[in-house]
């Protein structure tokens, strides 16, 4: 492939490397699945003496270190001796901006099995997740705990990242009861919490899912702040709170189901309820935004969708929500604020 001038790689070699860009998600992912950023922690390391404490062939852990300073994850001081990039600090566990999860859980059959039958997507408008996994991405972690033990990670690190911005930009005192509907474990909502002494807490999911957030909530000493409460935001008995929190809901689902959770929300509401709803938003079509491939990503898994300003002010407007303000974020999430109408 033809490089041009002064270092600089040809549209060509730039097409190829967006080819292969699956490749460099492996390399991350398996970074990440052998817990490498962690055992480079304190400083560089050879890659044989890794490879002898994490019992895998030399040369292939040297090969993939290798291909992890192409991937910008690794950068090598010494002869088959790396150390973390700035980038590669993101893969250790527990840090703040940790992507550790997210990268392990991109990197499953979860993720890319969907992403394989693309073409299918296109030419149905369908999610292919059935033909892929058979069955929908739920059934599949239900048959795979360890992957969704990951992908429940990884919701809880990207909760975190725009977590300390929602309390932030949004100031909860107001407000007695603040519901995080869908919430999983809990993670976003405990901040708020935590942000604001004076409130309570209801989280609201599935019967399975809130079973296991009981623990994270004990750990962090917000059980008896907070109420659990199972069920379907598909269906009558979401709990009623001054103010909910809706966040990475949406883009799960297609218009009438969207429509169908936000009129659940509504009924149970009071009046002047907020609703906070955090999503992508996509700024237009016709300028590159990372927005328009989280897009497809949702019609490849879920039958769901990203959605611009226009898109979010319908949606709400069709279920008496009123929006009012769109708040950006660091994180590339956004906060929609509207008031029940």
């Amino acid at each position: 492939m033809k490089i041009m001038s002064e270092g600089k790689p040809s549209p060509t070699q730039q097409l190829y490397e967006r080819i292969a860009g699956y490749w460099t998600t492996q390399v991350i992912g398996t970074v990440a699945r052998l817990g490498i950023a962690d055992l480079l922690a304190a400083g560089a390391r050879d890659s044989d003496s890794l490879a002898a404490e994490l019992g895998v062939s030399p040369d292939a852990l040297f090969r993939l270190m290798r291909g992890g300073i192409t991937a910008g994850i690794f950068h090598s001081i010494a002869d088959r001796t790396f150390a973390l990039t700035p980038m590669g600090e993101g893969l250790r566990t527990g840090v703040p901006g940790s992507l550790r999860e997210a990268a392990i859980t991109q990197s499953d059959a979860s993720h890319w099995r969907p992403w394989g039958h693309l073409p299918e997507a296109i030419r149905t408008g369908k999610s292919t997740v059935r033909t892929a996994l058979g069955g929908d991405i739920w059934e599949h972690f239900a048959r795979h705990p360890d992957e969704a033990t990951h992908f429940a990670q990884a919701m809880g690190n990207l909760s975190a990242l725009v977590a300390s911005e929602l309390t932030q930009l949004i100031d909860f005192a107001p407000f007695a009861r603040v519901a995080d509907i869908g919430g999983s474990h809990g993670a976003l909502l405990a901040h708020v919490l935590r942000a604001q002494p004076s409130c309570r807490g209801i989280l609201f999911d599935l019967p399975h899912v809130v079973e296991g957030a009981k623990s994270h909530l004990d750990a962090q000493g917000l059980t008896s702040r907070v109420d659990v409460v199972a069920g379907s935001f598909f269906e009558p008995g979401v709990p009623a709170a001054e103010a909910y929190l809706l966040k990475h809901i949406l883009h799960d689902w297609d218009d009438a189901a969207s429509t169908n959770i936000l009129r659940q929300l509504h009924a149970a509401a009071p009046p002047g309820a907020r609703l906070f709803v955090v999503e992508m938003v996509i700024p237009d079509n016709r300028h590159p935004d990372p927005s328009h491939l989280l897009d497809l990503n949702m019609l490849v898994l879920a039958d769901g969708r990203e959605r611009t300003r226009d898109e979010f002010h319908a949606l709400l407007a069709a279920t008496s929500w009123k929006v009012e303000r769109i708040l950006p974020t660091r994180s590339g999430s956004s906060i929609i604020e509207a008031v029940k109408a």
